[in-house]
């Protein structure tokens, strides 16, 4: 089933019409009203990233942009222009051997530090078979960049008894690792241009960069105090200042954890962690069948990439802002490669990040007017902005994510979508007319107040309704015997007792049955809940950073749905 994308965003051209500008630039638009920036950012980036049918546009987008940016990894060479560039990066250096030494010993003593606290991958690996934690590590060829990885992970197995009786009948059943050269190239949709490339690694090679992430972010804690949980909101409350008063700056790069060169690392980091990194990492990936090698020292789906780059940007920011005599100037903010940082140390800031191979995208890039944006959040003079992204209009499910964020950014915005509701509306069947809370999931119906459905209780005095909700896909676990879920029905999996044992402690087995990730075609099915209290919006809710209170929301649903209060 499909719904057209242009019928959509004609009826929102309608509902704008009396504050949509034609020419809109995020960057020139400090003469406009509220209501004339969000209406104009709302028709500009709708369906700007709608999944297309055909994706090989996309892709190859994508693969031009990755090829470009591990060219460009293979031919960095630091250059510095003045004796300050030299200087300051050998202050960035002595912050990342702080960084890396707590208390003078070096971060990570062994490689068992790392399998300690090593996790599974939430997605596929190379060379396993499925993407849970049990079959990826005990009923599946494990994966290596080298075999002294494995090693090192068998040593570790034989100090934790179930965790070396797992191993052992995996490795009587199934026989000794893989050896691989690298990780194997996969797109996933990001825009209608452009997909997202993201690299599969081998799967031991993931538990254990996975490990070092924990650490690196533990340190990012400690030392630069930055949580990576948290600190969206931080991000948040500073580029909504910047754009309430201009003191702060939102920055953005162009591929840039692609853009962290070998060479790059090896000149910043101390010898024994760039060795680390080297021995964890793929050297090459594999795409469309071809062995390409890797210049770049990590790519996205590597295991610790976030945290390797929020260290590097977070390092240049601290220098970048130490210059500054002002204790206001000097506060600086970073989540990956979203970056804040004082108005005044901007110009530094971009020096600094050319300097060591990165390039900012100028699009996304914000130190001027009165429009900021950062993890998510747009603000436009201090008030919330940002757009609805519709990627989907295939099935019913898709509709009712599209009305329920519609109907949230009306409610921030203030300005009605009655065309575009209308028409959403008019593409479900009378079946699928299904009315939830508002702290229901997107995809499970349609929020709306109380007042807009017959109330029915249950015994307790609770709200009895109607909610679509995905059917789980499981792996069974029967005695002696496992079942595979759908198609994989017929295939066979290793019965492995103390691997079972690793996944119940690792809370993935749980009540014999394995939650896995749908890969093919999600499946609804409609079902009988519960809720105490209807008309409420849950403590820590947000939209687009943004608290939205009940009365807000209530009034734009009523308005967009056609319904009096």
């Amino acid at each position: 089933m499909g719904y057209s994308s242009v019928a959509l965003y004609d009826a929102i051209s309608r509902d704008v019409s009396d504050y949509s500008c034609s020419a809109f630039s995020l960057h020139e638009s400090s003469d406009l009203s509220y209501k004339q920036f969000a209406s104009s950012y709302l028709l500009s980036s709708v369906i700007k990233k709608l999944i297309p049918k055909d994706t090989r546009d996309a892709d190859a987008a994508a693969l031009a942009s990755f090829t470009l940016a591990n060219n460009k990894c293979r031919t960095w060479q630091f250059n510095p222009q003045f004796e300050a560039d030299s200087m300051i990066f050998g202050e960035i250096r002595k912050v990342l051997d702080d960084f890396l030494h707590p208390g003078g010993e070096t971060l990570v003593q062994s490689l068992f530090d790392l399998l300690r606290f090593g996790r599974p991958g939430p997605g596929a690996a190379v060379g396993s078979f499925g993407t849970s934690y049990y079959t990826k590590y005990f009923a599946s060829k494990l994966a290596c960049t080298s075999l002294d990885l494995y090693n090192v992970y068998r040593d570790y197995c034989a100090w934790i008894p179930f965790l070396s009786d797992a191993e052992c009948q995996r490795y009587d059943q199934i026989g000794g690792p893989t050896v691989v050269s690298g990780s194997r190239c996969s797109f996933v949709p990001k825009t209608s241009a452009v997909s997202r490339m993201i690299c599969v690694e081998p799967s031991l090679n993931m538990y254990i960069q996975l490990g070092l992430a924990h650490l690196l972010e533990e340190r990012l804690k400690s030392f630069f105090g930055i949580d990576l949980k948290t600190q969206p909101q931080i991000n948040h409350r500073l580029a909504q200042k910047g754009s309430i008063d201009g003191s702060f700056a939102t920055i953005d790069l162009s591929s840039a954890s692609d853009s962290i060169s070998i060479r790059l690392c090896e000149m910043l980091f101390p010898k024994w962690f760039f060795e680390l990194l080297v021995l964890l990492r793929s050297r090459t990936t594999t795409i469309n069948g071809n062995s390409v090698p890797l210049f770049m020292i990590s790519t996205m789906g590597n295991g610790f990439t976030f945290p390797l780059q929020t260290i590097i940007f977070a390092a240049i920011l601290r220098i970048a802002a130490s210059f500054q005599h002002k204790a206001e100037e000097r506060e600086v903010s970073c989540f990956g490669d979203d970056l804040i940082c004082h108005k005044s140390i901007f110009y530094r800031v971009k020096r600094i990040l050319e300097l060591l191979g990165f390039s900012v995208n100028e699009k996304k890039t914000f130190f001027e007017g009165g429009f900021r944006e950062s993890c998510g959040a747009d603000w436009f003079f201090g008030r919330p902005v940002r757009p609805v992204f519709i990627r989907k209009l295939d099935s019913p499910f898709d509709l009712f994510v599209a009305i329920n964020q519609l109907n949230e950014w009306s409610a921030y915005t203030g300005i009605p979508l009655r065309n575009a509701l209308s028409f959403l509306l008019s593409q479900l069947t009378p079946k699928f007319h299904t009315y939830v809370p508002f702290d229901s999931s997107l995809d499970s119906g349609i929020r709306v107040p109380l007042t807009f459905v017959n109330r029915r209780y249950d015994k307790n005095l609770s709200f009895l309704f109607r909610s679509w909700e995905r059917t789980k896909s499981v792996i069974s676990i029967y005695e002696g015997e496992i079942r595979l879920p759908g198609r994989l029905r017929n295939k066979k999996l290793l019965f492995n007792p103390s691997g079972l044992y690793c996944s119940f402690l690792f809370g993935e087995l749980v009540g014999l049955y394995i939650s896995v990730r749908q890969t093919s075609r999600k499946i609804y099915k409609s079902r009988l809940r519960c809720c105490p209290y209807w008309d409420h919006i849950p403590t820590g809710s947000l939209s687009n950073g943004h608290k939205l209170s009940w009365q807000q929301w209530e009034t734009a649903v009523s308005i967009n749905l056609d319904k009096p209060l």
